[in-house]
């Protein structure tokens, strides 16, 4: 038997089903005027055969879940309408986007194969009756809940509620299953009780009538080249309700603008004649029900014995719960499990304040690391740019001996991950998820949907990051703005998602690409980094207050006018000079003294630089603001994660793909930790109203550090534009310029570890740069570092 033979032929034959008409066409030409979609990349990557499914933005929709059912046949489904999108026979989906390619564009995945089939951008479903307006949109009575993928199927997991009773659940699992040489899609419903009549849209052609024979669970259309056949079988007296009707609608492709990117657009066509609809009515019904839908392409009309044997076959009885509950299944494999490089030397780099130690990682996954949080037993959960969970085993011992165990995959490209009473929630591009490994085998099943309700284009830069998590257990996301739409609801928004039923709500916005988040201060109050860039004249720290505007143009439900002129933007509570940190990242607070005499403070990292800072925040006249001081250098992949470990120690995640850095691995892991050694540095920085209080880890030496020859003090701040960027202003407006500050006096306290700086000339709303060259310490020691910026905001009143 040649399958691909079979399904080559079943291809052509359905050459005239609706998708291939109208759909498949339009996306030919769409895939036409931007021919580098494929040609782009010689050998685009796909994901292995054994991988159960793959979230990835496609041109028909920004939330399509792909599952492989054969090696060479492949169903994509739409988690926004609820639908299956598109049948294909031949490769797998060719991943797109800097995770995969290492390039910007494309960023929308596509596939090389044949079509066979799909359906129109409609939502599919219907209670109590079928004549209802079309939806082009899911309502919001309806919700994706998830995917499972126990026992080696995937079901697609989601529900429709009611003005009155309970939702009705439905779990959708497609397989592959032959008849005769043919391969045929089976699509498997179990559905809870409902009192009501439901109706669901199967498929869907143009100019041709769907043909009832006689076997009334079977359903034919002819077409110029052979015929597409749906065939129902399960118990109840389920019916198909064809019909035809004139139809004029739009059908709406995700693009990149002018074929090339970096901005994400829509494509619209129209579908207009007469269309012919497969219905298929559900009678209300006191229990689970469960039926399958047989899709089938043929040259031929398919013979009354087929039918009759295809349709006959046994359909399993509904059990919903066995999908989702916690069941220890013995025969489910086990998961894998990855040892590091053995051939790895071992690498250590750092000073003879901090050491660095570098994991050897296994050379069979790619851990570009997203993000990274801690599990009860001491684990280290860890989230892949590509899409992959894996579980460091051993994390806090030898970095020799540290497992990696898989605990997911097939993610959109996950940017963060946190553990909330032990359960791991990850921020993927197009949805907060949970991770539950319900069957006991050591991976996750289920993958349950928190929310979604955001807008989500496929762009590459539409990076969700997070989630951090309030004392309520209330999620915050943040969506990065750059390359947003004002269209595209919460573009550049920090998003909450409660606790107690999931639903998401602005909480502030003006965000472009905030590539780290932390909870900091007495009252936990959110911070993120933002990056440099059109509206970002540098680097920043942003201390996020509920209503708040923090600079970038933000999408609805923010005003159009503001997002065309933005203006009045909340000040940070730290500006990140450009030389320190181009491309800030991720932060931790140092919770103990385990790793040095900084505790209580914050670390930033920086991707590009690939570095890490260390940040002393404090409160003037009520508002956050602060100074930073470079901390850690010598990492080998570019720094995006950190995560202060149980032990006490830093642990750092690297990645690299797209964006420079001056990093030279593509990806790492790595473990800061205190040698005992205390560095001379400042400590500490307060404003006061005439200058800066001082606080340095050790004495100093009085006559260096009362000799205010050894203080050069400066001032400059950013422009506000739309330009990338900014250069330094000073107080004269004039560019790349800072304005010096004179140091009138130095004073050293009684136990010299404080100095007073009184300053003249210096202005609230300056970048405040203090260096310090000569100053010793008691000891003779010079500092670790000579330099730090203050952002001052405010002069204490």
């Amino acid at each position: 038997m040649n399958i691909g033979r079979a399904l080559k032929t079943a291809a052509h034959v359905c050459f005239r089903v609706w998708c291939t008409l109208v759909a498949c066409a339009l996306l030919a030409q769409f895939r036409a005027v931007q021919g580098y979609l494929a040609a782009a990349v010689a050998n685009p990557k796909r994901d292995p055969i054994d991988q159960p499914f793959r979230r990835a933005p496609m041109a028909e929709s920004s939330r399509s879940i792909v599952i492989p059912l054969a090696t060479n046949l492949h169903l994509a489904f739409d988690a926004q309408l609820l639908r299956t999108h598109t049948v294909w026979t031949g490769a797998g989906l060719n991943l797109m986007g800097p995770p995969y390619t290492g390039q910007k564009s494309p960023f929308l995945c596509n596939f090389d194969g044949e079509t066979l089939w799909g359906n129109p951008p409609v939502f599919p479903w219907r209670i109590g009756r079928r004549a209802q307006q079309d939806q082009f949109e899911r309502p919001k009575s309806a919700r994706f809940e998830g995917i499972s993928t126990k026992g080696g199927a995937v079901t697609l997991i989601y529900e429709l509620a009611r003005e009155e009773g309970k939702p009705v659940q439905i779990f959708e699992t497609p397989r592959r299953e032959m008849t005769g040489n043919m391969a045929a899609v089976v699509r498997r419903f179990q559905i809870s009780s409902c009192d009501q009549d439901l109706f669901y849209l199967a498929n869907a052609a143009m100019n041709q009538a769907w043909l009832l024979g006689d076997l009334k669970s079977a359903m034919t259309v002819q077409l110029n080249a052979g015929y597409l056949t749906l065939i129902l079988r399960g118990n109840g007296p389920l019916e198909w309700q064809p019909s035809q009707q004139e139809v004029d609608y739009p059908v709406l492709l995700q693009a990149e603008k002018d074929g090339k990117g970096p901005d994400s657009a829509v494509k619209t066509n129209r579908v207009v004649g007469m269309e012919s609809r497969a219905w298929l009515r559900i009678p209300p019904h006191t229990k689970e029900l469960a039926f399958e839908v047989v899709t089938l392409a043929s040259p031929e009309r398919i013979a009354s014995i087929t039918l009759n044997r295809t349709a006959g076959a046994t359909v399993a009885p509904a059990n919903l719960s066995s999908v989702t509950s916690a069941e220890k299944d013995s025969e489910a494999p086990g998961a894998k499990v990855f040892a590091g490089d053995a051939a790895a030397a071992r690498r250590e780099s750092g000073d003879e304040f901090y050491r660095i130690e570098h994991f050897p990682l296994p050379r069979e996954i790619d851990l570009l690391v997203g993000g990274m949080d801690w599990l009860g037993n001491g684990d280290l959960a860890v989230c892949t740019w590509p899409g992959e969970v894996y579980l460091v085993q051993n994390a806090q011992g030898p970095v020799e001996r540290a497992a990696y165990r898989r605990f997911g995959r097939g993610l959109n490209e996950p940017l963060g991950l946190k553990v909330v009473n032990d359960r791991i929630y990850v921020a993927q591009k197009c949805e907060l998820t949970r991770l539950t490994d319900t069957d006991g085998n050591g991976e996750a099943d289920l993958y349950e949907t928190i929310n979604a309700d955001w807008g989500f284009t496929g762009n590459y830069h539409s990076f969700t990051f997070g989630p951090a998590v309030d004392r309520n257990n209330d999620f915050y996301l943040f969506l990065a703005g750059q390359h947003g739409r004002w269209d595209v609801p919460y573009v550049g928004w920090c998003v909450r998602i409660a606790a107690n039923d999931h639903k998401l709500e602005g909480f502030c916005s003006g965000l472009r690409a905030p590539n780290g988040w932390a909870s900091f201060g007495p009252d936990q109050d959110f911070f993120v980094t933002d990056n440099q860039g059109e509206w970002i004249g540098a680097c920043k720290l942003n201390y996020l207050q509920r209503g708040k505007f923090y600079g970038f143009p933000a999408s609805y439900p923010a005003p159009e006018a503001d997002y065309l002129h933005p203006k009045n933007f909340q000040p940070p509570a730290l500006w990140f000079p450009r030389r320190l940190a181009p491309s800030a990242s991720g932060i931790a607070v140092i919770t103990d003294d385990r790793l040095g005499p900084f505790q209580g403070q914050m670390l930033v990292g920086d991707f590009q630089n690939s570095i890490v800072m260390r940040v002393a925040m404090e409160k003037v006249n009520g508002e956050w603001q602060g100074a930073v001081w470079p901390f850690a250098k010598g990492f080998a992949g570019a720094v995006n994660r950190l995560s202060m470990g149980p032990d006490g120690k830093l642990y750092v995640g690297g990645c690299k793909r797209a964006w420079s850095t001056a990093a030279p691995m593509e990806y790492s892991l790595e473990r800061v930790g205190f040698t005992g050694w205390r560095p001379f540095e400042v400590k500490e920085v307060h404003a006061k109203r005439d200058g800066f209080e001082l606080i340095f880890t050790e004495p100093v030496d009085a006559a260096t550090g009362t000799n205010t020859e050894h203080y050069a003090v400066s001032q400059f701040t950013y422009e506000y534009s739309g330009s990338y960027g900014s250069p330094e202003i000073d107080h004269d407006g004039g560019k790349n310029s800072a304005t010096p500050i004179e140091v009138a006096q130095a004073a050293l306290s009684t136990e010299r570890k404080r100095v007073s700086l009184s300053l003249k000339g210096w202005r609230a709303g300056y970048v405040t740069a203090v260096r310090m060259v000569g100053v010793m310490s008691a000891a003779g020691r010079g500092l670790w570092h000579d330099t730090f910026y203050y952002t001052l905001n405010h002069v204490p009143e």
